[in-house]
């Protein structure tokens, strides 16, 4: 939908809700898809999107309500009867109803299990009892397996009566009596083959699969290393469970990523740029308050060094350019870390050789910008010793930025940590503290031996 198209139809949507014209309401949605019906939804008042929600035909609406974001889903759930949520759920693929069942009250969650079909009220109650960033939370249940022993013609059979309830059919699974995955067989060699033959005459025997248990990040590195659109989930005992579907994971790597970026800018993941500014303020300010203690922290080494300050006062202007610049270059190191781990090209046994790496790094960035620092202090008329004194400090909090800014991240992995986190708390904490020693504690040196008056 582009954004022409989109401003028009919320200006008609808009006037249309004013007159309470549902027929016209109906009409301006129905050839738009739920995730443009979704888009709109950003763009109205909360009465509003109660309102157009109540029209929407269950089918669209289940679709509609995936597709919204946390907080208006709540609204939107709270603002319907017990009896349309159970109507809406049962319209929902299996991992998507698990989803918003796991977002209700007990009770509430309780009624809608009861209320949807009884086979799938099962599947469902399967699939919350994985947690919810595994390959078990994410799957889905709905999917085509057959006998091994079947005919092409059997599976072809199989696969069309299915597709009335299962939608994006890519494979069909094989399994044996006891439903153990022995195969799969892609849509396309199975619509080529010849109907007579036996499906696992044409199967592929050893499938790409995953266990339950297997977190989502890893199932999404293995779809994009093996360019797969679904992939079967099995127990220990090689069993079928269910499958994920690209758009599971497309889902998964929106979500990490963003999950990423908010912590690593010392974010609550359940903040979105529409809220309320109270909503806002509650989920920032603790963060804040956190990076608050650390400043403080930077402060304290400052204090310790407040006479060589005195005594030099031209130190003062130089100490943030060496702490910022210790900042950027951690955050450079951070990116590329956190990055590595999260896609899994970097492991923990090449950690002392990105470390070794990193320093390096850091030493030949200190040295380089060390030298433009000091030649552009001297233009500036300073003592050239403080020049002296920029060089030898941008080339020790580089270092350092390149040390934190890697063994950060690499001791939050190993401790089942995310290595996001190491972003703002903890490195920019190193970098403050290390720029301020090193050039101080410098200074104060250059001082006692009378290299700087």
């Amino acid at each position: 939908m582009t954004d022409a198209v989109k401003e028009n139809n919320i200006e008609g949507l808009k006037d249309l809700i004013q007159k309470k014209d549902d027929v016209a309401i109906i009409g301006l949605l129905t050839p738009l898809h739920p995730s443009d019906i979704a888009k709109l939804f950003a763009n109205l008042e909360e009465e509003e999107k109660i309102y157009i929600f109540s029209l929407l035909d269950p089918t669209v609406a289940s679709n509609v309500l995936l597709e919204v974001d946390e907080p208006t889903r709540e609204k939107l759930i709270a603002s319907i009867s017990k009896a349309e949520l159970t109507e809406i759920v049962d319209e929902m693929a299996t991992d998507d109803a698990a989803d918003v069942i796991a977002e209700l009250p007990h009770e509430e969650a309780k009624t809608v299990l009861e209320g949807i079909g009884w086979e799938e009220s099962a599947e469902v109650q399967k699939l919350l009892k994985y947690p919810e960033d595994t390959a078990g939370g994410i799957m889905q249940t709905e999917l085509v397996m057959i006998n091994e022993d079947a005919t092409i013609q059997e599976t072809i059979e199989q696969v069309r009566t299915k597709s009335e309830e299962i939608s994006n059919i890519h494979n069909v699974f094989i399994v044996t009596e006891d439903t153990r995955l022995v195969g799969i067989v892609p849509l396309e060699k199975l619509i080529l083959a010849r109907p007579h033959l036996p499906v696992k005459d044409i199967m592929n025997p050893e499938p790409i699969k995953v266990l339950v248990d297997t977190d989502q990040e890893e199932v999404a590195r293995i779809f994009q290393k093996y360019d797969i659109v679904t992939v079967p989930v099995v127990d220990a005992g090689g069993r079928l469970l269910g499958r994920i579907t690209i758009d599971d994971v497309m889902d998964v790597i929106e979500e990490e990523i963003f999950e990423d970026f908010y912590k690593m800018a010392s974010l609550n993941t359940d903040e979105r740029v529409l809220d309320p500014a109270a909503r806002s303020l509650k989920l920032r300010f603790p963060w804040l308050l956190v990076n608050l203690a650390t400043a403080f922290l930077a402060a304290s080494v400052v204090k310790v060094f407040e006479n060589t300050i005195q005594t030099v006062v031209t130190l003062a202007v130089f100490m943030p350019v060496v702490a910022g610049m210790g900042g950027n270059a951690a955050t450079q190191t951070i990116t590329v870390v956190v990055r590595g781990l999260a896609l899994g090209e970097l492991e923990l046994k090449y950690a002392k050789k990105v470390l070794i790496k990193e320093v390096m790094v850091g030493f030949a960035n200190g040295a380089l910008n060390g030298i433009v620092a000091a030649i552009a202090a001297y233009l500036l008329g300073v003592n050239y010793m403080i020049g002296v004194l920029l060089f030898l400090a941008m080339i020790a909090n580089l270092v350092i930025a390149g040390f934190s800014g890697t063994i950060i991240p690499l001791i939050l992995k190993w401790y089942k940590s995310d290595p996001a986190l190491s972003a703002t708390v903890f490195v920019t904490t190193c970098t403050d503290v290390g720029g301020f020693f090193s050039f101080l504690g410098l200074a104060a040196l250059f001082l006692k031996y009378g290299l700087l008056s």
